[in-house]
């Protein structure tokens, strides 16, 4: 039993030193394994890292995607303002015998003739004549355009918050099918309510298709490019514009105009949808690098770029960003006072802007020459804005804008015939471009951790201008010059507004909530931004800066 026991000592201790070598081993394989795992975090790169030294900031395949991407915009135009055209009121003609003329030879106002004296040219041109949205009824045209922004109110929010959840490409395509079900379903109204639901649903695809377009076609850009090419997507928009009264000149049934909208936008959806690839910076925060590198891989081949041998060096997972709600600006009250200063400007420019776009009609001379005139006028103000924010400044070139629309709405309401029109689209050029401009310059205004939920709750107020811009023409039954009036008022008032804000050009600013209102504090007095220590609860340091 003694050497049994002793037996049984020693194989004991030969298992033991064998669990030792085996946990020793597998120490080594975790070291080794770990080992590799930091080289490999190493040798890992971000997107703008992989773009600048693999990929390219703007190749031949990446000039491609955003060629093809932000073309979007032109069906959008089309979807956004087709209202100028089947909303227009038409041509009518007196049948009265003594020619529909008071006793001074001029002829009479439409809404103080008999019914039995007058009948439309083409009771099909526009909805105004189908349905006689005339007088006593004209405020239901506006009362459907309201609609169309109030469902383009809900749309950016649900279908913007769609983009971060289901990807770029998705939403982009998801507002296309609502906005084309909304166009398409209002061919096949025969009442007036029937249309007005109808435009709700068309708004609220519309609310989804710049944001997913915007920043489908910018995030496979590099550094370099995006801004630049950022704002060349609104050549697009203005294009739109230009052919849309070019086709409009041509189909006045405002049905066949509809139906060619709906399927304009069916086809650029069939030929896009298969060239255009997910966003590669959505795929990696969404948990697929593998994907990511994929796309950024055939991005590389595309631009003819030299690929090493065992392929793209893997993708740095993004750490995560802090970030905070809206509510965190409100204790700081420079910050809040830039807030509700952008917020007003948002509301004004789209107040002056689609006031001005739907409002094209009751210009001097020919609805489809003004509509076409108004968006090649938007050409060069994009332009100019992205050349004026450069070299004159942010704030400047805002006042600046905001004057030239202010000017041109006023003047317009007093001119009359060709002279009316060419002040009206000096207005439009200063609004255009100023609208352009205001994202931009919301996003130098406030600091990282609140960037995005600032510049969201602008564009989100800025929906309640678009709301509002058609009860604003409604005004044209007091007096012709109203809405004009009013338009520059608005314009006015953003233009003083505008001045209590600071300059950002080529400023260095502070990260953190607390850092940047100490910017904002001591700016009151320079219009400049300052760099500036900060104590914080551990001693004094410096805060990380973002330009």
């Amino acid at each position: 039993r003694k050497d049994a026991g002793r037996g049984g000592t020693g194989m004991s201790e030969e298992v033991e030193m064998s669990s030792n070598q085996l946990m020793s081993s597998e120490e080594s394989r975790q070291e080794g394994a770990a080992a590799a795992n930091l080289e490999e975090s190493c040798d890992a790169l971000t997107i703008d890292e992989m773009l600048d030294l693999h990929v390219g900031h703007c190749g031949r395949s990446q000039f491609f995607h955003f060629m093809v991407s932000s073309a979007a915009w032109m069906p959008a135009a089309f979807l956004t303002l087709m209202s100028i055209f089947t909303s227009r009121m038409p041509e009518w003609a007196c049948t009265a015998s003594n020619g529909c003329t008071a006793e001074d030879g001029k002829l009479q106002n439409l809404c103080s003739l008999a019914r039995e004296d007058w009948e439309w040219v083409d009771k099909t041109a526009s909805i105004v004549s189908e349905w006689n949205l005339i007088c006593e009824d004209e405020w239901k045209v506006q009362l459907a355009d309201s609609m169309f922004f109030a469902g383009f109110f809900f749309g950016a929010g649900m279908l913007g918050q769609l983009a971060d959840i289901r990807g770029r490409w998705f939403a982009l395509y998801a507002s296309f099918m609502f906005s084309g079900v909304g166009a398409g379903l209002s061919v096949l109204c025969f009442g007036f309510w029937q249309f007005f639901m109808c435009k709700f649903i068309l708004g609220f695809g519309c609310g989804g298709i710049g944001v997913a377009s915007f920043v489908l076609s910018t995030e496979p850009l590099g550094a370099k490019s995006r801004a630049t090419l950022g704002i060349a997507t609104q050549y697009w928009w203005a294009s739109g514009i230009c052919i849309m009264s070019g086709v409009a000149a041509v189909m006045t049934k405002w049905r066949h105009f509809s139906i060619f909208i709906v399927v304009f936008t069916a086809i650029y959806c069939v030929v896009s949808a298969p060239l255009l690839k997910e966003s590669p910076r959505w795929l990696l925060i969404s948990g697929k690098p593998e994907k990511a590198l994929e796309m950024l891989t055939g991005l590389a081949k595309g631009n003819k770029m030299t690929i090493p041998a065992g392929g793209l060096p893997p993708l740095k997972l993004p750490a995560s960003t802090q970030t905070a709600s809206i509510r965190a600006i409100f204790p700081y009250p420079a910050l809040r006072l830039r807030l509700f200063a952008m917020g007003f400007v948002f509301v004004a420019n789209s107040i002056v802007y689609y006031g001005l776009s739907l409002n094209v009609g009751s210009l001097g001379g020919s609805i489809y020459l003004n509509s076409f005139l108004s968006g090649l006028v938007e050409m060069p103000s994009h332009a100019f804005a992205q050349v004026s924010v450069t070299v004159v400044g942010r704030p400047r070139t805002l006042i600046f804008l905001l004057a030239i629309a202010s000017a041109g709405c006023v003047l317009s309401a007093f001119a009359t015939g060709a002279t009316q029109t060419a002040v009206a689209l000096v207005g439009r050029f200063g609004i255009a471009a100023s609208f352009n401009m205001i994202f931009l310059y919301t996003t130098e205004l406030f600091p990282t951790i609140v960037r995005s939920a600032a510049l969201g709750s602008c564009s989100l107020v800025a929906r309640i201008g678009g709301i509002a811009a058609p009860q604003i023409i409604l005004f044209r039954r007091f007096h012709h010059s109203l809405p004009s009036l009013i338009f520059g008022a608005t314009a006015l008032a953003a233009c003083f507004v505008a001045t209590l804000l600071p300059e950002t050009k080529g400023v260095v600013a502070e990260d953190s909530l607390e850092g940047f209102a100490k910017q904002a504090l001591s700016d009151r007095g320079s219009r400049r931004f300052v760099q500036l220590e900060v104590n914080d609860d551990e001693g004094e340091e410096t805060l990380p800066h973002n330009a």
